[in-house]
């Protein structure tokens, strides 16, 4: 598996948010709040929110640092066809596709991206490694364009509430960055995206960033099933699926995983046998 292997205190080259590991958690995950002053979610969304924008959390779920789900092994491990940095293995029920930029400000046939889309289109991770832009972009307009795509997707099933945002701007190692990002809730799906800008200085510029989006009534179990366990993955914290949930029928009796194989007690029994 491709991916990169750096997990832990997630940085940036602009300290936008001074954060620290933790080595506890906020007590039961229902619990959790936000570390950027986000109050209108709680909970595993609340923790996501946090992830996406780069605070470490103690209090991660223990999906993060396994591949808890059914690995399709027609289509694992996926490998970007622009850049082999990223890389990871895919659920089953989902469709994986190489992304594109939807701005219209990214160079073409340079975007790194990957679509992961559930089967019944009502899902989908989207994450964007790195997409080298041309003149006239704004970070604004970048993310704007994201969840522009995230609705016609979704065939624009109602007004956008907004109930977080990020709008920060500053100077790193590079030159100037700006990171844009919301949490919204729109008709029964939410949506969370966030872009972050870099342009270094007199030379060319790029932009990195998550979209996801889940039925509101899922969103959570999602997190749990997929949204952490696919972001992880990319610094390192997966790990390959246990004997009773990869796919193969690892002790050659004719039954696959659980709950097929009498002798796998969970999906995350490591032994058929």
């Amino acid at each position: 598996m491709r991916m990169k292997t750096v997990f832990g205190c997630l940085t940036a080259s602009l300290a936008l948010v001074a954060t620290s590991c933790s080595d506890g958690g906020l007590g039961p995950l229902d619990d959790a709040v936000s570390e950027l002053d986000c109050f209108e979610i709680r909970g595993l969304e609340a923790i996501y929110w946090d992830l996406v924008n780069g605070v470490p959390r103690g209090d991660l779920p223990p999906t993060a640092f396994t591949i808890p789900f059914q690995v399709d092994l027609t289509q694992s491990p996926y490998s970007n066809s622009v850049s082999l940095l990223l890389g990871f293995m895919v659920p089953q029920g989902w469709n994986v596709s190489d992304g594109t930029d939807v701005s219209g400000f990214g160079i073409p046939g340079s975007v790194t991206a990957a679509d992961l889309i559930r089967a019944d289109d009502r899902a989908v991770w989207r994450y964007i490694l790195n997409a080298p832009l041309t003149g006239g972009y704004s970070s604004q307009a970048i993310l704007e364009a994201e969840i522009n795509a995230a609705l016609n997707f979704l065939g624009n099933p109602g007004v956008a509430t907004p109930d977080c945002q990020i709008n920060i701007t500053g100077t790193g190692i590079l030159g100037p960055e700006a990171i844009r990002a919301r949490f919204l809730r729109v008709g029964d799906f939410t949506i969370v995206t966030r872009v972050h800008v870099i342009e270094v200085s007199g030379v060319s510029a790029f932009y990195t960033g998550y979209t996801s989006v889940a039925p509101s009534a899922e969103s959570e179990q999602l997190i749990f099933d997929i949204f952490v366990p696919m972001i992880t993955q990319l610094y390192g914290g997966g790990s390959d699926p246990a004997a009773c949930s990869d796919g193969v029928d690892n002790d050659g009796d004719g039954q696959t995983d659980y709950p097929s194989d009498p002798q796998c007690t969970s999906p995350g029994d490591d032994s058929e046998s």
